[in-house]
């Protein structure tokens, strides 16, 4: 009787010792890993002598991390808060990507076919690249402006666009390899709007903008607080540098004219993590890297960035040395993680997946 009385009160204080250390460990993890991101953000700003940043993370509906430091501006700036905005460049590519596989979803467009099965006005050269290949960006067509030169005029329309590149050679055979140019989003632009007939902007505000209620994003910079917009900057010869200032054409709003704050752009990601845009069995279909007749594979996934950290898949967008979002996710995404890096700027010139990387390194299960 003694041995059952002393096997039972053993087995309540161990319960008793879980409990406790359930209660005081779980805040415990919770804090530690916030204190952790805290002293990484306050690192990054050291290292790479970055103004102001913000940063989100998300495991699967929960906020795990948001927090905002710096400054808008070097001189006469505020400091930053998650209402904020920023300009979030080539981040803007993912509301033309999520329309095309919107549509794919619903049989209005096929990603195998070619661009110019919906589109008339494409050079000849280029009659024969299919969607998915202006997607990963393996079309071989070449840029629509001079990167070097933004003093020179940009075509005054989509159609001039195409007419001015009539003449120029494809880089390379289409599928032959990679190269990221902004003109394969103009023709996804093309594309989504010759099927639904339907101009660009309207589509990003009535399937992704007003559904997900994203009250602080702007495709263009007409309409975008001022009091509360970053001042961008650029590393130069490592020092810190205003940014360019470029007069973008209104067209560019399919590859690059996106203003959001922090939690507008975790809830676009969320939101496509959760299957609430495209899903989730079709996220996975088309989160698989392009695969070259060689065997070898892309870094794109019908447009996301593609990767792999262990057993979690990593799919995303940057904006350029600036921002980067990016979704991890387990085989069957029943189990995700987001994670959105804003920036104004830095002197070194890092790159935005350094930043996120350092994030991912703190949250992700050992």
């Amino acid at each position: 009787m003694k041995f059952w009385w002393l096997m039972k009160k053993a087995f309540v204080l161990a319960a008793l010792y879980l409990f406790s250390s359930f209660v005081v460990c779980s805040p415990a993890s919770a804090t530690d890993i916030h204190d952790g991101l805290d002293a990484q953000l306050r690192a990054n700003e050291q290292k790479h002598g970055i103004p102001g940043q913000a940063v989100l993370v998300l495991h699967n509906n929960d906020i795990l991390y948001r927090n905002a430091i710096g400054t808008t501006a070097l001189e006469h700036g505020a400091p930053v808060s998650p209402k904020t905005v920023f300009p979030v460049f080539s981040v803007s590519k993912l509301f033309a990507i999520t329309l095309v596989m919107q549509l794919h979803e619903e049989g209005k467009l096929d990603i195998s076919a070619p661009a110019s099965r919906y589109v008339e006005n494409l050079p000849h050269s280029w009659r024969n690249i299919r969607i998915e290949q202006f997607l990963n960006h393996v079309s071989g067509v070449p840029e629509y402006f001079d990167s070097n030169d933004f003093s020179k005029p940009f075509p005054p329309s989509l159609n001039a666009v195409f007419l001015s590149l009539k003449d120029v050679p494809l880089a390379f055979v289409p599928g032959e390899r990679a190269n990221y140019t902004n003109t394969n989003n103009l023709v996804i632009a093309a594309v989504v709007e010759a099927i639904t007939q339907t101009p660009y902007r309207t589509l990003v505000r009535e399937r992704i903008i007003k559904p997900l209620e994203l009250n602080d994003t702007w495709l263009g910079l007409a309409d975008v607080p001022k009091d509360r917009l970053v001042k961008s900057y650029r590393a130069m010869d490592g020092k810190i540098a205003p940014d360019l200032s470029i007069a973008w054409p209104d067209y560019s709003a399919a590859h690059g004219s996106g203003y959001m704050t922090l939690d507008d752009v975790g809830k676009f990601m969320s939101a496509i993590a959760q299957g609430r845009l495209v899903s989730k069995a079709d996220l996975l279909r088309f989160w698989q890297p392009y695969k070259f007749a060689n065997g070898t594979v892309g870094f794109f996934a019908t447009g996301w960035d593609y990767g792999k950290s262990g057993r979690w898949h990593e799919v995303g967008h940057d904006g350029g040395a600036r921002v980067r979002v990016r979704i991890l996710f387990d085989e069957n995404l029943d189990d995700h993680y987001v994670v959105v890096y804003l920036t104004n700027g830095n002197n070194d010139g890092v790159w935005s997946s350094t930043l996120v990387n350092s994030v991912q390194n703190l949250i992700l299960p050992k």
